[in-house]
């Protein structure tokens, strides 16, 4: 069976009645939003999603998860831009703006990354201070920033230049070098190292 030329609704009719998976296909447009931004009480709401099939749905999406959380662990050394893009490429789902910082060691191999601030649709500018706080606590050598745009449209904003110059000066402070400044889109992903907005 080759399912890759199933249509979506054929696709959600394994989990739901057919009518039932118009419907949600209706509400969420590709079934793409339904596995990342459907919740549990949203996915009961539609007649035809019983508790059993709301969890078999549910399982999927923590399927997922886990699969980008593995492929995280997996990246043990950072090399190029690109790598860091494919770490932190689960941000490209997300609705909120969110500030990530990655951890990194004398030879730029990956100690950890955390998140530091949700925002809203479009903004979740952090502080200097947020970031260097998780800097300091993991011993981190050195640190990449990164955080999404929920509009798709990675082109930095001003307020975007303005925070990454103000980690940098907090970084040369701390002895600890702000490496780039990754910003998620849909469709694209930029540094503002190749952008040359880092020196």
């Amino acid at each position: 069976m080759n399912l890759k030329y199933l249509s979506d609704v054929e696709l959600l009719e394994n989990f739901m009645p057919k009518e039932t998976a118009q419907n949600v296909l209706h509400e969420y447009s590709s079934i793409y939003n339904v596995m990342n931004n459907a919740t549990e009480k949203q996915l009961k709401s539609f007649k035809g999603i019983t508790p059993v099939r709301a969890k078999k749905i549910l399982c999927i999406k923590e399927m997922m998860s886990r699969m980008q959380r593995e492929k995280q662990k997996q990246l043990k050394i950072i090399t190029t831009p690109r790598s860091v893009m494919e770490y932190f490429s689960f941000l490209e789902d997300k609705d909120k703006e969110e500030f990530w910082v990655m951890m990194l060691n004398t030879k730029n191999g990956v100690i950890g990354s955390k998140c530091v601030s949700i925002g809203t649709l479009n903004m979740a500018l952090a502080q200097p201070r947020e970031i260097f706080n998780v800097a300091v606590r993991y011993m981190a050598s050195s640190i990449i920033v990164a955080h999404n745009h929920p509009s798709g449209d990675c082109t930095p904003s001003m307020e975007d230049i303005a925070v990454t110059k103000n980690i940098i000066k907090a970084g040369k402070l701390l002895q600890i070098e702000c490496l780039d400044h990754i910003i998620i889109g849909r469709q694209h992903s930029i540094s503002l190292k190749q952008e040359g907005v880092i020196k």
